[in-house]
């Protein structure tokens, strides 16, 4: 089967492969991928900014159907399923006990500890599986993971109250799910981005009170005509960039929150001396956890999310470079890769 796989480590160091074709183990399941989602942490990967265990088959979103199974009987072959990155851990210290894989000092998730997504199939326990509901198909089941990601940060870790002016930076794929949460959250949501993000911003439109490029409008007289002068209560940081993250300190009111989402890949500057004098809480968030997994496929059963606008294009696995400079220079929004023979 051909994979997608990071060779070895620095930047690039990415090519289609013929792979192995992965055998079942006991307590796992074999799932044939349909579609696999590009995340900016497999961009990270492929830039040589996020760690990685070469060579490894990369990507970690993905919805596909179970083709073998072994040792359980909550999952049958043919269910349509999506999984929780995150897949070997200890099992045993105080993170695993909470459902907070991804803190795991032993951790190794999908698409960069272990082979991943970018594939035909691949194999994963049955405990880190979840059956996407019957009337969300394939190419939006592969979103649950980034939402799980979103569900996380804005329910499970940030304090949103009805009423609350949140900003979100960064009309991606994360800052679209987020504004969307959000919003189910009760609050006020401004969407930002540059004019780059023109179609981005006029699609989540539809989930934000108000969207603005900053490029053309003044974002903090914006807040502050909506916050009384005060700031906004919570900054989601969704971009990942440093200058997105450095202006967060100066539209986030008082010991307001800002909740960094986007990852940065790198290190850089910032003002924590102004942070400090506003009193500000500044926390941070890293992939899922089995209990935002368990909140999120409740919002997509109760139908509270829209995932299939986000979607801007689904190309055949071996089109996986044009995807990344696509992505790169913010042409579309979430692209979805289909395994090839």
């Amino acid at each position: 089967m051909k994979g997608v796989v990071k060779y070895a480590s620095g930047p690039q160091n990415v090519e289609v492969r013929e792979m192995p074709s992965p055998e079942l183990k006991p307590g796992h399941a074999k799932i044939a991928i349909e579609v696999a989602g590009i995340c900016g942490t497999d961009l990270h990967i492929y830039a040589g900014e996020y760690p990685s265990n070469p060579p490894v088959i990369i990507g970690h979103e993905f919805a596909g159907k179970i083709v073998d199974i072994d040792g359980t009987d909550e999952f049958q072959i043919g269910d349509a399923v999506t999984g929780i990155p995150t897949t070997i851990v200890c099992g045993e210290c105080q993170y695993c006990r909470a459902g907070q894989l991804s803190l795991c000092d032993q951790r190794l998730s999908i698409g960069s500890g272990v082979h991943g997504t970018y594939t035909k199939y691949l194999v994963v326990p049955t405990w880190s599986l979840r059956k996407i509901p019957p009337h969300i198909d394939m190419l939006s089941g592969a979103l649950s993971e980034p939402l799980c990601c979103c569900v996380k940060g804005v329910s499970m870790i940030t304090t949103v109250k009805a009423g609350d002016v949140v900003v979100v930076t960064g009309p991606g794929p994360i800052g679209l799910l987020t504004a969307q949460v959000a919003r189910l959250e009760g609050a006020y949501v401004i969407l930002t981005g540059t004019s780059v993000d023109e179609e981005r911003l006029n699609v989540g439109a539809q989930w934000a009170d108000q969207i603005i490029n900053i490029e053309n409008t003044d974002l903090k007289k914006v807040v502050q005509d909506v916050t009384n002068g005060y700031g906004a209560d919570i900054i989601f940081e969704c971009s990942g960039s440093a200058p997105a993250t450095r202006s967060a300190i100066d539209l986030v009111r008082k010991q307001g929150t800002i909740m960094q989402i986007g990852l940065h890949g790198s290190p850089f500057e910032i003002d924590f001396f102004s942070a400090e004098l506003k009193e500000i809480t500044i926390k941070t968030t890293f992939a899922g956890s089995i209990p935002a997994w368990d909140r999120t496929m409740t919002l997509l059963e109760q139908k509270k999310i829209d995932l299939a606008p986000i979607i801007s294009d689904v190309l055949p696995l071996t089109d996986w470079k044009t995807a990344f400079d696509r992505l790169d220079r913010k042409e579309g929004m979430k692209i979805l890769l289909s395994p090839v023979d």
